[in-house]
């Protein structure tokens, strides 16, 4: 009698695992290889839970880690309601890959990467905020230029070649009758320190610089100031305002955790918000996480036009921007003007 049962038994859990394999055999996703040789999961990824009590975010250095590091420093006090792991990048290009993978459920990004990442993942990036607004000045050594009238004949320094600023740069001045090439001259470097140190030895009569490299110019030589802050100008146009950062999310992570993510932008709200309204201990959190000097980050947050917009702010912001940009070369957005499911109305 004892014999059939353990017979019984032992039928039942091989059929148990024959079961078990056949579900795992179905369960292998397809994945294609970008043309960056960057992977993209096009089935729902079996690592993402639906919920998690972590949330992996990244943060560049700049305007976006300043608006990041009242959440950051909270989160490692225990103090939100979600635990973030969070990673401070110095290149977007990195940054962008991750993303897409789910190796970062969350990023700040520049807003037109936001736009390509989502057509080149057919939809597996999308945005749920815009942090940072228009953070491009032209500075000029001893006033030499103050208005858009002043620059014709001169050589504007520039980096942030193929990104916004270039178009940003180009949209003003070509709005405003100037010829590039003819009537005003670019010389592009290759990043923001570069511009710095060129300008800090001479030659040059106006520098085209985001912050905090306006305030580290300044800090180095004083005789610098700014003459024209090119948001204003852009908006002069009749344009939505310069958006020039986001927030973006894997959306596969979005869609599983909804509660998490709406969270996460109340946090950044009001980590946001406490860097635009307590300046000096703001800036002693941006030291703290290593984003920049104490010293710098006071003098320029100010004039980094930190911002927490969402819904149908965020919309007509990104929508704004992006219709320039396109006009000026479709491929810095993707090659094509993102669907509206890109936008995310997260905090709902």
């Amino acid at each position: 009698m004892k014999t059939k049962k353990i017979i019984a038994v032992l039928m039942a859990l091989a059929l148990l695992l024959v079961s078990f394999a056949a579900c795992s055999a179905d369960k292998t996703p397809d994945e294609p290889t970008t043309d960056a040789g960057t992977s993209v999961q096009t089935s729902e990824p079996d690592s993402v839970p639906e919920s998690t009590g972590v949330i992996n975010v990244s943060v560049l250095k700049g305007p976006t880690g300043i608006g990041g590091a009242y959440l950051w420093t909270k989160s490692d006090n225990g103090e939100t309601a979600n635990t973030y792991n969070i990673t401070l990048d110095t290149d977007a290009t990195v940054v962008g890959p991750k993303l897409m993978t789910g190796e970062y459920d969350i990023a700040s990004i520049p807003t037109n990467l936001a736009a390509s990442l989502y057509q080149k993942s057919q939809g597996k990036v999308k945005v749920i905020a815009v942090n940072t607004l228009g953070v491009l000045y032209l500075v000029t050594k001893d006033n030499a230029v103050t208005s858009l009238n002043d620059l014709k004949g001169k050589t504007i320094l520039a980096s942030g070649q193929g990104t916004i600023a270039e178009y940003a740069l180009n949209y003003v001045l070509e709005s405003n009758g100037y010829t590039i090439g003819t009537d005003v001259n670019i010389e592009f470097t290759s990043e923001h320190s570069e511009s710095v140190a060129k300008a800090l030895a001479g030659g040059y009569d106006v520098v085209l610089l985001p912050e905090p490299f306006v305030t580290q110019l300044q800090v180095k030589d004083a005789s610098f100031s700014v003459g024209i802050n090119l948001t204003e100008e852009w908006e002069k146009l009749g344009n939505t305002t310069l958006a020039m950062g986001c927030i973006a999310v894997n959306a596969n992570f979005y869609e599983n955790n909804k509660a998490a993510v709406a969270a996460f932008l109340k946090d950044y709200a009001e980590s946001a918000a406490y860097a635009n309204e307590h300046v000096e201990e703001a800036a002693k959190l941006v030291e703290s996480h290593d984003i920049m000097p104490a010293a710098v980050a006071q003098k320029a947050i100010p004039n980094c036009n930190i911002v927490c917009l969402t819904g149908d702010e965020m919309k007509a912001a990104l929508t704004g921007c992006y219709s320039v940009l396109f006009e000026q070369n479709p491929k810095i957005i993707g090659g094509s003007m993102p669907a509206d499911d890109f936008y995310v109305y997260a905090e709902n």
